[in-house]
């Protein structure tokens, strides 16, 4: 079986990560495969710090509040949280989490049969 990985799967960016990183960072984080392996863990230990600074940078003010809070997050139902959450995740995650979803829509459609046969 062919092992997934990120290469293969375009993940998109968190709003975390969009907030607290770069277009100077994710390039340099592409770039890592790339450079001898002293390099590699220098520039890795460097974007992580970035990501970090940036991170800590977002949380010291109050201008955050809110800004990432799901959409309509009152209404939003544990299935709109899994599907959302998955566009992120790869490999055994993304699979754990399409099982998940899968046995959901499966106790809906035996929900749906029951409400029938009722009614019926």
């Amino acid at each position: 079986m062919e092992k997934d990985s990120i290469s293969q799967d375009f993940v998109p960016q968190t709003a975390l990560d969009q907030m607290t990183g770069s277009d100077q960072t994710q390039l340099l984080k592409a770039m890592i495969p790339y450079l001898p392996p002293r390099g590699q863990r220098l520039a890795s230990i460097y974007a992580k710090a970035r990501e970090f600074a940036g991170t800590v940078s977002l949380f010291s003010g109050n201008a955050l509040e809110g800004q990432m809070q799901a959409a309509s997050t009152a209404q939003a139902s544990p299935l709109d949280m899994i599907n959302d959450i998955s566009r992120y995740c790869y490999g055994d995650s993304k699979r754990k989490l399409n099982q998940i979803t899968d046995l959901m829509a499966m106790i809906q459609m035996i929900q749906i049969m029951n409400e029938e046969r009722q009614e019926g």
